[in-house]
């Protein structure tokens, strides 16, 4: 008989001794918190490995109450190893060691009875560190960022499941498991854990996973709310979910720095109601002012969307300074909902993914970098329809 989705899934995973979880860039707070209720679910089946991984990952003020989220690793490191093989059948080995010469590594190795011939010696490539990709909230390989651009070959070459709840997604992984009625990455993993091992959902995991659905509905005001979303909840509360714990940090403790930010981003809020776009824009001095820091910007992004429900498109524009310079450059992040693509909006290289862009300009001012790409975006929409 046929497996299905679930089975599938448990199945390959369980097959599984070194599986790596990872999510897209421009992370939201579902994919963090669901990331790490997988790693810790990973970590009670016995996995000997367990990663997790985000491109350039810095752990944000608000979510450090969560557990193991030190865990979330930057970059994918020693991914493969080089391995050297040296025939020494009839002869020995007296010493070994190695010395940097500028960017070349040399070898030395020391026979103690006869010279090593150049055919007795072998090269070869280790197994990848991970036998399995797990990646959650995240439209494509690409939001990735340099953990696919950089390992490509990687992603290629091993099993991957795809966990999503976004129209935009393209299905890439070999396991798709991608529910667009789900409100968040976290409710499509309840389920599945549900279905496999309820006992999996410990206190732990259960507010790992009512942390990420907090935060992808903005406590459940999010207008694709539903009643099996809020009975997920109920139930992972009577598991042992510290709601307050979670509500405190994500939307209690906010510095003032952030909510200063937030503040300014509002008080320039612009819109196009008839393509459905709207933008702000962040000056340096709005960093230097309030003291917060670009890395709370998703939460800016948050914000805008919470206070336009309608739009389909949110930018947002800021500066950046230089380092020991007076100069900035202009930065501009896309974020779009409902299934729209970003890339298609401007026509210029940009990070990101399907749903989120990230480009910078230089030799330009704030205002003419707003005018240009609201523009750009105006006339690709146009060209859309």
């Amino acid at each position: 008989m046929a497996l299905n989705l679930t089975q599938q899934l448990f199945e390959t995973i369980e097959k599984s001794s070194r599986p790596l979880v990872a999510f897209r860039k421009n992370w939201s707070g579902d994919a963090v918190a669901s990331g790490l209720a997988l790693h810790n679910i990973l970590k009670k089946m016995n996995k000997p490995v367990v990663d997790i991984v985000c491109d350039d990952f810095i752990v944000p003020k608000n979510f450090t109450f969560l557990s193991k989220i030190e865990t979330i690793k930057p970059a994918i490191s020693n991914l493969r190893n080089l391995i050297i093989s040296v025939d020494v059948s009839g002869n020995r080995i007296g010493g070994l060691h190695y010395e940097m010469e500028g960017t070349k590594l040399n070898i030395f190795v020391a026979p103690e009875h006869r010279n090593i011939d150049q055919k007795e010696i072998t090269t070869a490539l280790s197994n990848y560190k991970y036998d399995l990709v797990i990646v959650l909230d995240s439209p494509d390989l690409e939001s990735l960022g340099n953990l696919y651009q950089e390992n490509t070959e990687f992603f290629f070459n091993t099993p991957l499941i795809n966990i999503d709840h976004s129209p935009a997604n393209e299905q890439f992984g070999q396991i798709n498991l991608v529910e667009m009625n789900a409100t968040s990455t976290a409710e499509i993993l309840f389920n599945f854990l549900e279905n496999i091992n309820p006992n999996l959902i410990d206190e732990e995991v259960a507010t790992l996973l009512l942390a990420g659905m907090i935060s992808k509905t903005r406590s459940f005001k999010s207008l694709t709310v539903t009643p099996r979303t809020l009975g997920i909840a109920s139930q992972l509360v009577a598991r042992g979910a510290r709601r307050e714990e979670i509500i405190k940090n994500l939307y209690q403790t906010k510095t003032i720095g952030t909510l200063k930010l937030w503040g300014r981003a509002l008080m320039r809020l612009k819109n196009d109601p008839s393509v459905k776009l709207v933008w702000s824009l962040l000056t340096r001095d709005d960093f230097i002012t309030s003291g917060a820091e670009v890395e709370e910007l998703p939460e800016v992004i948050d914000e805008l969307i919470a206070n336009s429900p309608e739009a389909e498109i949110v930018v947002l524009f800021y500066e950046i300074p230089y380092t020991n310079s007076p100069e900035t450059k202009i930065c501009c992040l896309i974020k779009t909902l409902k299934g729209a693509e970003a890339g298609r909006l401007i026509s210029r290289e940009a990070e990101g993914g399907k749903d989120m862009r990230q480009f910078c300009l230089t030799g330009v001012k704030l205002t003419d970098a707003e005018k240009e790409i609201i523009e750009e975006i105006k006339m690709n929409l146009l060209l859309k329809r």
